[in-house]
């Protein structure tokens, strides 16, 4: 699969063979499982063992690659954009949810004194 993988990759105008982050991914992922050092896995592929090395890097400081998600790959610092959104997402709707309990309660206590006043109509406040 990877031979096949590597063999039908797109080019460059000037004859290079052009891998997507998940090729790449899935290039170290293969790497790594096969027990193979990086020279031996890279003469059977046609790889370049610098390369393979860097997208392992890559990989593993999260540059390139992160975290698979439906197919497509997150860079990390995409996701710690969407962990901070989240975070402020989830503090706004403590916010809201909080006004509305306030708001509620000030309704209730709005009826209730309003509810007094109509069964005493002499008193006023």
């Amino acid at each position: 699969m990877v031979s096949e993988m590597i063999k039908n990759a797109r080019l460059s105008s000037s004859g290079r063979k052009l891998l997507t982050s998940q090729q790449k991914a899935y290039l170290v992922e293969e790497w790594e499982l096969s027990g193979l050092s990086c020279p031996e896995f890279c003469r059977r592929h046609g790889l370049i063992s610098s390369q393979l090395y860097k997208w392992r890097k890559d990989a593993k400081s999260g540059a390139v690659m992160s975290i698979k998600n439906d197919g497509q790959l997150h860079s990390k610092t995409e996701l710690e954009v969407l962990r901070r959104e989240n975070d402020e997402l989830k503090k706004a709707l403590g916010e809201a949810t909080l006004d509305i309990k306030v708001l509620k309660k000030k309704l209730e206590m709005d009826q209730q004194r309003n509810r007094q006043l109509n069964r005493y109509p002499g008193n006023s406040d």
